[in-house]
């Protein structure tokens, strides 16, 4: 699905130009779909309506709403939040409203009962700021932002909330609260990326007269993982094919006390189709992921002394490595000096992708360095707290960022990292980027995050590309976790739920 930031915006403005679009129109159909939205779900007629306008062209758009709520018989007042437009379009459409019954106020002079006005209207329009808006709203509009935004009547953004990084997401200041958010042509970043999200409310995409086929081959640096996702990922299966053909998956998880991460990354690699998934763990644990893992092969480790494998423990890791299609390590392999030299040791000699999660991110994080001399593509599924001990930044900012915080670490270590969390992120290397709509609260517990590596693992191991794995494991994951929610609840859903979404999600996709 299409996202666009402020720069795209701009430029598909300017293909449809170019295609014989005239601006003037885009925006009388920008203002005119967002009536037409409230027009049907509310009866507007005698309705006291507020439009917050700028002084660009997000304010223009809300010249023509402020006109076209008048033609449906509401009692429009309209407020200058920044003073004259300062466009050419804006201020034909401000033109327009003479002699129509809108009532056009200065800030200046109605700030006094502006806050009181907006707590008693019917409806508000918030039209000051569009997708170009960057760092934080003066703080003369605190006041008004919060006055819309608790307001007992219906609040409607016109493209983004005031107040909200159309790229990033971010929200640095005042920002306006909407009910409603009717974007134009295509999702935008802040749509989907918290913590502007929580300020959008409900999100509609309206056409605006832009060509369909413009839309579709606007660059974007941005996409939401969607059905579509999974099935460019999961191909047909071959009648004569054999399990040779789907991949062998060695997954290194697993340690005492921690089986059921290991049995959870090993039976959703299983369930996503990898033709052998080979579970490299101590063998004290393996009477417990066994028992619960049937299908899955077996390297048991053993140790003649603390820290050392035995040589038959040391052959057949090597065996195992040397046959892999693709691996998946640290899911509840703790952080001992077993484990790290062992991780280490996967790590170093793979040439074949690589998922690393949970207690392999916590063993990156004390030497991150380490990723850099890695000959094998990397995909990192850090939570938010891994991700702040991965680049020494906090939880909050990470939070704050996230759309930037997964790229940057992308781009400078050159893996495909996942970004778990409301609104999951997938970066790779190029910049290129997903963002996941679907999983709920009820996906946050542990034992969760070793479904999404096994899953990402054995699409690595059936040949997709490591980015494409991880968008597609991402959906699948959540939309997994959605299902269950519906059919147990978020309270009592578990991660080993997830896992039995899968054959019947596998089936509706025709996979």
């Amino acid at each position: 699905m299409k996202v666009l930031g402020a720069v795209q915006s701009r430029r598909l403005e300017e293909r449809a130009v170019q295609a014989g679009a005239n601006l003037l129109d885009l925006m009388e159909n920008a203002g005119g779909a967002a009536v037409r939205f409230l027009r049907k779900k509310y009866d507007l007629e005698q309705k006291r309506c507020v439009v917050l306008c700028g002084h660009g062209n997000n304010g223009g758009d809300g010249f023509v709403a402020a006109r076209r709520l008048r033609e449906c018989g509401a009692q429009v007042v309209v407020i200058l939040m920044q003073g004259e437009p300062t466009t050419d379009n804006a201020a034909q459409m401000l033109s327009r409203l003479d002699d129509t019954g809108v009532k056009v106020l200065r800030y200046e002079d109605a700030s006094g009962y502006l806050p009181s006005m907006l707590e008693t209207s019917d409806f508000i329009l918030d039209a000051v700021y569009g997708v170009g808006f960057r760092g934080s709203a003066p703080d003369f509009m605190e006041p008004v932002f919060r006055a819309a935004s608790e307001s007992s009547g219906v609040t409607l953004a016109l493209d983004v909330p005031s107040g909200v990084n159309c790229d990033t997401g971010a929200v640095e200041g005042p920002c306006v609260m909407a009910d409603y958010t009717v974007s134009f042509s295509t999702l935008k970043n802040g749509h989907l990326l918290q913590p502007a999200k929580g300020c959008c409310g409900q999100v509609v995409v309206v056409p605006i007269g832009i060509d369909l086929s413009l839309i579709n081959s606007q660059e974007s640096p941005l996409e939401v993982t969607d059905r579509e996702t999974a099935l460019q990922a999961l191909k047909p299966r071959n009648p004569e094919s054999n399990k040779g053909d789907y991949g062998r998956l060695f997954c290194l998880c697993g340690s005492e006390g921690m089986a059921g991460a290991a049995s959870l990354c090993v039976r959703a690699a299983l369930r996503g189709g990898a033709g052998l998934v080979n579970a490299v763990l101590p063998r004290s644990i393996y009477q417990i992921v066994a028992g619960q893992a049937t299908e899955a092969i077996y390297t048991l480790l053993d140790y003649s002394s603390p820290g050392t494998l035995t040589e038959d423990s040391q052959r057949s890791l090597a065996e195992a490595l040397r046959k892999a299609d693709a691996m998946v390590l640290g899911c509840g392999l703790s952080t001992n000096r077993e484990s790290s030299a062992l991780f280490r040791q996967c790590l170093m000699g793979a040439e074949k992708p690589i998922v690393i999660d949970a207690d392999g991110i916590n063993l990156l994080a004390r030497n991150i360095d380490i990723l850099k001399t890695v000959q094998a593509p990397l995909v990192l599924t850090p939570h938010p707290g891994e991700m702040a001990r991965l680049t020494g930044r906090s939880v909050a900012e990470i939070q704050l960022h996230r759309l930037e915080s997964a790229r940057e670490f992308a781009r400078e270590y050159q893996v495909v990292l996942v970004l778990k969390g409301a609104g999951t992120i997938v970066a790779e290397p190029s910049g290129h980027a997903w963002v996941n709509q679907t999983g709920n609260a009820g996906m946050a517990r542990g034992g969760s995050g070793d479904v999404l590596a096994g899953l990402i693992g054995a699409l690595l191991a059936q040949g997709c590309a490591p980015a494409q794995a991880a968008a597609a494991a991402v959906w699948l994951h959540g939309t997994a976790g959605d299902r269950c929610a519906a059919r147990l609840s978020q309270t009592a859903m578990l991660p080993g739920d997830l896992i039995e979404e899968l054959p019947g999600l596998f089936l509706e996709i025709g996979r």
